[in-house]
């Protein structure tokens, strides 16, 4: 009995804490009689580490900041994309530009789309969140700097090739249903006038009307356009036009 009291009143004097700095693979147990006693926990499961990658990788695509710093083991969190005290700051923008260092991917080359990433974040960040500009802070960076074949290579050719694909998709089912319809096959359809002039107002309607939303624009400008019309025909109602009264 005397033992099992004594065992409890051990067990109530020490108290677990964990030091500031400590990784969490330690846990230090701290007694009254100034015993202090460290234990190691398990290791952390593939889960719980970010899976078999290691460094920044281990982090995940699209980790934030903090996540990174503390994947790679830094000591303070980094700074990515945020607004403090009324300025921007981000550990890779260096004198007003993007320091293009950090952007280079496993072959030493600059990831011109992480850079394009960084900007167009940095532009939203200060739209949401607009902050005044001061000379002893200027924005020296230039989209321009970013090669053409970059812009080409992240926007134009994947829209390119959306629309190809949807031209050929809708041509094909609009030719296959002439041909079934007129007996014209795909070759005389191409070789007549007519065909010619359908074709070309596929295509163009692909360019047009890309996406829904498209549609809804351009009603807008049909009732932006016809606007003035309809208010000055508002302003006859219930009234005789002098051309009426003849």
């Amino acid at each position: 009995m005397q033992t099992t009291l004594l065992n409890r009143a051990r067990g109530a004097a020490f108290r677990a804490s964990r030091p500031n700095g400590c990784n969490r693979s330690v846990v230090v147990v701290r007694a009254t009689a100034e015993a202090v006693v460290e234990r190691k926990e398990r290791k952390l499961s593939p889960l719980e580490r970010g899976g078999t990658l290691s460094g920044d990788q281990a982090a995940g695509k699209d980790a934030g900041g903090k996540a990174r710093a503390m994947a790679v083991g830094a000591s303070t969190p980094a700074t990515i994309l945020q607004i403090v005290d009324g300025r921007f700051r981000d550990d890779r923008w260096i004198g007003g530009r993007w320091d293009l260092n950090q952007f280079k991917n496993a072959q030493g080359e600059v990831d011109w789309d992480k850079v394009i990433d960084a900007e167009m974040a940095r532009r939203k960040l200060l739209e949401d969140t607009p902050i005044p500009s001061i000379n002893e802070e200027p924005v020296n960076f230039d989209t321009s700097e970013i090669p053409w074949w970059a812009w080409v290579k992240r926007f134009h050719l994947p829209e390119a090739e959306k629309l190809n694909g949807r031209a050929a998709m809708v041509g094909y089912i609009l030719g296959l249903f002439v041909d079934q319809l007129t007996g014209a096959g795909l070759v005389d359809q191409q070789s007549s006038f007519l065909g010619k002039l359908a074709l070309f107002a596929c295509v163009l309607g692909v360019l047009l009307v890309r996406k829904s939303e498209d549609i809804e624009k351009f009603k807008g400008l049909l009732d932006e356009a016809t606007f003035y019309d309809k208010q000055w025909n508002a302003t006859w109602e219930g009234v005789k036009r002098p051309s009426e009264e003849q």
